[in-house]
């Protein structure tokens, strides 16, 4: 199962959500460095084209730069939205396309470019899939974040838990409380309830083995490669 930390003030922009579409489990967190956290190795930077030129102009885009090189091995800039808007903001084109440029030679951050959320919630869901598919090459590792986001009620708490389910973003999360009353009644909850409340039987089922498939560790799991078993992950 693919999973992204992602900056808790990202969740207005509504990617977490988008990426949940796409069966990433995000993990809202106070990210002091990046928007979106792929793994130990990577991490992301998202700007609109309208922030872009705003950081560029009050001198942020450089030391967000600096300190995204500085965390991570393979620090990320995702722009999104079309570059032509540029030039509806400013008459200083030169002053971003050096600034893109500087990102690229000076600091090693590797650029990529978003039309749309969606596009960016995608872009995402493929770097994390590729951290995935090279974990023999050391890119998958544990994510060690210290930064927890500060919330002001257990009401909050909950919420963030359950969020953190597959396919459950920021509206379907109370509605799922509301119905099951609390964290133990949602988990006691059978998947044709949980469909009633999803409206997908194959997201009910997911949340559903998620819940209830017992956790294996990972040396039992390596002992039940070794021993030629068959583990049926989520």
């Amino acid at each position: 199962m693919l999973r992204i930390y992602a900056d808790y003030r990202e969740k207005e922009s509504g990617i977490p959500d988008l990426l949940k579409d796409f069966g990433v489990v995000v993990v809202l967190e106070n990210l002091s460095v990046a928007d979106y956290v792929i793994s130990e190795r990577i991490g992301v930077e998202r700007k609109s084209v309208s922030d872009l030129v705003a950081s560029v102009y009050d001198k942020r885009f450089f030391d967000q730069l600096s300190r995204l090189k500085e965390a991570y091995e393979e620090p990320f800039l995702l722009v999104e939205g079309k570059l032509d808007y540029v030039r509806n903001i400013t008459d200083k084109w030169d002053a971003i396309n050096a600034a893109l440029i500087s990102a690229l030679v000076d600091y090693e951050v590797r650029i990529i470019y978003s039309t749309s959320k969606r596009d960016t919630a995608y872009i995402l869901y493929k770097l994390a899939d590729k951290v995935v598919n090279h974990q023999d090459n050391g890119y998958r590792s544990i994510i060690n974040l210290h930064d927890k986001p500060k919330f002001e009620s257990l009401k909050d708490m909950q919420i963030y838990v359950v969020e953190s389910l597959p396919h459950v973003g920021s509206k379907l999360a109370p509605k799922l409380l509301e119905k099951f009353g609390s964290i133990e009644g949602l988990c006691k909850a059978s998947i044709t309830e949980l469909e009633k409340v999803i409206g997908s039987r194959k997201r009910a089922e997911e949340i559903y083995r998620v819940l209830h498939t017992k956790y294996v560790a990972d040396s039992e799991n390596r002992q039940e490669k070794k021993s030629g078993g068959i583990l049926d992950f989520l």
